[in-house]
C-alpha cells in the first residue's frame, strides 16, 4: 500500500508524494509521485519547513512592534 502526502516538489511543483508504508516515520525517504525527485527524509523536510515558517513569522512580528 502506498500512502500519499501533499508537499510541494521543488523540481516539478507537484504536491503528491509517495511512501512505501502505511504509517509515515521520521526516517522515511520521501519521493515525488510525479517526477521521482527525492526530497529527503520526513525529519529533514519538517526541519526545513519549520525554519521557513520561523523566517516568515519574524518579519511580521517586527512590523507589529512599530
Amino acid at each position: 500500500m502506498t500512502v500519499q502526502v501533499e508537499l510541494p516538489c521543488p523540481k516539478c511543483k507537484s504536491t503528491k508524494m509517495k511512501f512505501e508504508r502505511a504509517e509515515i516515520r521520521e526516517t522515511d525517504i520521501i519521493t515525488c509521485a510525479a517526477c521521482g525527485h527525492n526530497l529527503g527524509t520526513m525529519a529533514s523536510i519538517r526541519e526545513k519547513m519549520n525554519k521557513a515558517y520561523q523566517q516568515i513569522k519574524r518579519p511580521s512580528a517586527a512590523r507589529k512592534l512599530q
